[in-house]
């Protein structure tokens, strides 16, 4: 239970869905309440769980449609920190808007070390744990996440100076 707000983000990121990440909680939570008996201690629990979440939310993706954001839910999660500027929070609501279609638009592998990392703080052990891969590869793909993320920015930052883009 320490670990459901946590893993409600991270399955809202994975599908964009919030009745679908809520479902997809209340399945990891039976799982990891049916399974714990299979659970090995010298592992790390937290990556057991997320490797249960995980596993999944690739599933329903695999079954469902394809990631579709949830503007309302971002731009509800987006914090006007400067609410005596209105502009402000206009910026840094597309700058989100940015981020998440960027997010949305990576291959699933990648997206997911990404949120695993960035949006759940887990090590590079603690997914390479969860997804069964060699920490080698966690990197790769966190790596090649980034370099696509930056790429999407450069792309809209450079469609809007040319005024392409509203």
């Amino acid at each position: 239970a320490r670990f459901s707000a946590q893993l409600l983000g991270f399955l809202l990121r994975m599908v964009g869905d919030r009745a679908a990440a809520e479902d997809l909680l209340q399945e990891t939570m039976l799982r990891v309440f049916r399974g714990i008996d299979r659970y090995e201690e010298r592992g790390n629990f937290r990556a057991w769980v997320y490797r249960i979440a995980a596993n999944l939310a690739v599933s329903h993706l695999r079954r469902a449609r394809p990631f579709a954001a949830e503007p309302e839910a971002l731009l509800l999660q987006v914090r006007d920190e400067h609410a005596e500027d209105p502009c402000a929070g206009l910026v840094r609501a597309e700058e989100v808007s940015v981020l998440h279609d960027g997010i949305a638009a990576l291959p699933e592998e990648q997206r997911l070390v990404l949120l695993l990392r960035t949006g759940q703080g887990l090590s590079l052990a603690e997914i390479a744990a969860a997804l069964c891969l060699p920490e080698g590869t966690v990197k790769s793909r966190l790596h090649n996440a980034v370099v696509r993320l930056r790429a999407h920015a450069e792309r809209v930052e450079r469609a809007h100076r040319e005024g392409s883009l509203p």
